[in-house]
């Protein structure tokens, strides 16, 4: 029974160890002066994720639960006399993004997922739907992206850093807290619309779950984009403000910010987004022509002006 203790002991001197060649590194001259290195990289790294806090986080569509607007009104209890211990499954009669629903329309929901989204979570085929749509994809693309560019800013400042293998291993956070690196806490947050059907007694349950991600949105877009009869306008000529046709406008402009010229041949970590000239706002429109490519910055302080 002397192993463990010897063991633990063996095991408490290696952290301190660990723990004083951590103190020593981050004392060093050699990590000062590492640190100042970087510094340019870790300015613009935090000014990024300034930027990335103030982009809007969710949106979503509200289904129709009118028929359960009461049920908070009453109490229900269950006076069965029956000697049964189970776990009923139960309704959510309140929950915004949850459709009650019957058997066949859950099992249909999962067949036509669009469709079905549309129908139930009142997604009707108009302009202003279409519009929030595109105003939703547009912010979960601008934050997937710059989310994307900060993990790529945050590899190249330790690669360039090159700390010991110990530190990278064991320290990595503190590390970034050393560097001063404002890491965000940033995720995309999706939401889930749910077709349930729950029986009569409680007994049975099915779900359908879509969660309104970037492909659903997409595929949502195109969707009522199809079923909108379109007059002989400029609006029948737009094009929807898919990540592809993003990335087609960036290619176009040659990956380079159409107002200060700086191009990623200048940055290769360069943060490009894709505006719209003439602003939605001031009924611009998702066209080619009224597209263009801008670095973050620009576009942080254009606004709705028009460039």
């Amino acid at each position: 029974m002397v192993i463990i203790p010897l063991v633990l002991t063996i095991y408490i001197l290696y952290r301190l160890i660990r723990y004083i060649r951590k103190e020593r590194y981050f004392k060093s001259e050699h990590f000062l002066e590492q640190k100042q290195k970087v510094s340019n990289m870790v300015r613009e790294y935090n000014e990024i994720s300034e930027y990335v806090k103030t982009m809007p986080r969710e949106h979503d569509f509200v289904a129709d639960n009118t028929q359960f607007s009461n049920s908070h009104l009453a109490k229900f209890e269950n006076k069965s006399k029956y000697n049964m211990k189970r776990d009923k499954n139960k309704k959510s009669l309140h929950d915004k993004h949850v459709h009650q629903a019957s058997l066949q329309v859950v099992r249909r929901a999962s067949e036509e997922p669009i469709k079905y989204l549309c129908k139930y979570f009142n997604i009707g085929a108009n302009e202003n739907n279409l519009n929030t749509l595109q105003e939703l994809s547009e912010n979960i693309y601008r934050l997937n992206n710059a989310i994307d560019n900060l993990n790529k800013r945050q590899r190249k400042i330790e690669d360039d850093f090159n700390p010991p293998k110990f530190i990278r291993k064991h320290y990595r956070d503190e590390l970034m807290k050393r560097l001063e690196v404002d890491i965000p806490d940033l995720n995309v947050e999706y939401v889930d619309y749910v077709f349930e059907y729950v029986s009569a007694g409680g007994n049975s349950s099915q779900t359908t779950t879509i969660t309104l991600d970037e492909p659903v949105i997409e595929e949502t877009m195109k969707y009522i984009s199809d079923r909108i009869k379109y007059k002989k306008s400029a609006k029948a000529q737009r094009s929807l403000m898919t990540k592809k046709f993003r990335e087609k406008i960036k290619q176009r402009d040659r990956y380079t910010c159409q107002n200060c010229k700086v191009s990623t041949k200048d940055q290769d970590l360069l943060l490009l987004e894709v505006d719209h000239i003439i602003p939605v706002s001031k009924g611009g429109l998702s066209t080619e022509d009224n597209l263009q490519t801008l670095c973050w910055k620009c576009n942080r302080t254009k606004s709705d002006k028009i460039l």
